[in-house]
């Protein structure tokens, strides 16, 4: 997937400034897709270049101007067909896992305090997509509600399935953690 889509997607719904896409990957597509201002800039003018978008300047009187961008027709064309078509399965890229491949090899009181500090931060974004989740129940049913249930959904899953691999990996732990030998040299 590629910032491109993550932008077109938030867009057929409503014109939007920069400021309110980066507020959206901050908050509702943040599990989904993840991309910093600048990226998110960058892209915008390459979609406009592409006339996938469009903007206009909105004139505001005790307040910054601001640029709204908006989906063209092509865009949508674009982002429809984009939908349409399979995706490839994603490999995972966490560097918490790649860290726990080697917890065996370190003291397990360090590895479960790195635990407990990942299960706390899945804990605080599982509470995030709550908040998220009941927002968007109450919302009118339309496209848009059934998009964000279905990604929010996919979300709260990760989320708790985290921090149940969490408790598991700690508990694990703790049963095969080794005192150290009778007589070992300390280093």
């Amino acid at each position: 997937m590629s910032l491109k889509y993550a932008i077109l997607t938030l867009l057929v719904g409503r014109p939007l400034s920069g400021y309110d896409l980066i507020h959206y990957f901050d908050g509702s597509v943040g599990f989904v897709w993840h991309a910093t201002h600048p990226q998110i800039y960058r892209e915008l003018e390459r979609l406009r270049r592409q006339r996938l978008v469009s903007s206009r300047l909105v004139v505001q009187h005790g307040r910054p101007n601001k640029r709204l961008f908006s989906l063209t027709a092509r865009g949508r064309r674009d982002l429809l067909a984009w939908v349409a078509t399979p995706a490839p399965l994603q490999t995972m890229k966490d560097g918490m896992l790649l860290r726990a491949f080697s917890y065996g090899r370190i003291d397990p009181k360090v590895a479960r305090a790195r635990l407990a500090e990942y299960r706390h931060l899945h804990e605080e974004r599982l509470a995030h997509y709550r908040g998220l989740a009941d927002a968007v129940a109450a919302a009118p049913t339309d496209a848009a509600r059934t998009g964000a249930l279905l990604t929010l959904q996919a979300g709260l899953l990760h989320e708790e399935s985290y921090v149940r691999w969490c408790d598991w990996a700690t508990s694990l732990l703790s049963r095969t953690a080794r005192p150290p030998r009778r007589g070992a040299r300390r280093r």
